[in-house]
């Protein structure tokens, strides 16, 4: 279904240069708007359309960000003492409840948003063998291992404890 302020936003041509990360085109076309509250683990964040949540909001143009990022959503934490939380002008002007889209990673802040709020992520997706459906809780996640924290590092989302990768190693081999 449809987020009716889908309609009133732009997907604008992501900025080049200025200090921009590079995004492949092809997974640039496969970006999409969702809410705040559907970011899923390991979706690259790439933008956010600021107010097109809000009734009576004209068009609004994704505002991309510099740096995209891996989501690791959870829930806000009222006693976080980040710069982020303490000055978030969504706490003042959120009309419902508030989401974490990340803690600390990238930066060394959170990232919070109002649930309804709309961003533009490139869906997580990987071919390495992985089960890609979410773990019911964090715990279900090896955040020890040296393979899962590479896995992470690629892809947004580290493995499942005792997950292997199904990697091809053909050419390893035939580079030798």
């Amino acid at each position: 279904m449809t987020h009716p302020a889908t309609t009133r936003t732009r997907i604008s041509p992501r900025p080049v240069g200025e200090g921009y990360a590079h995004i492949d085109p092809a997974d640039f076309a496969r970006a999409c708007r969702v809410r705040a509250d559907q970011v899923g683990l390991g979706d690259t964040v790439i933008a956010a359309f600021p107010g097109a949540h809000k009734p009576g909001t004209g068009t609004v143009d994704a505002e991309h960000f510099t740096d995209p990022y891996w989501a690791m959503p959870g829930t806000v934490d009222p006693t976080c003492t980040c710069q982020c939380c303490q000055s978030n002008v969504y706490t003042e002007e959120s009309d419902g409840p508030l989401v974490l889209i990340t803690e600390g990673f990238p930066w060394d802040r959170c990232d919070v948003h109002p649930a309804a709020a709309l961003l533009l992520v490139i869906p997580y997706r990987c071919d390495c063998g992985c089960d890609p459906t979410l773990a019911d809780d964090w715990s279900a996640y090896d955040w020890d291992s040296a393979p899962s924290l590479q896995h992470l590092c690629e892809t947004g989302r580290p493995l499942r404890p005792g997950e292997a990768l199904d990697l091809d190693l053909t050419p390893l081999a035939t580079a030798r």
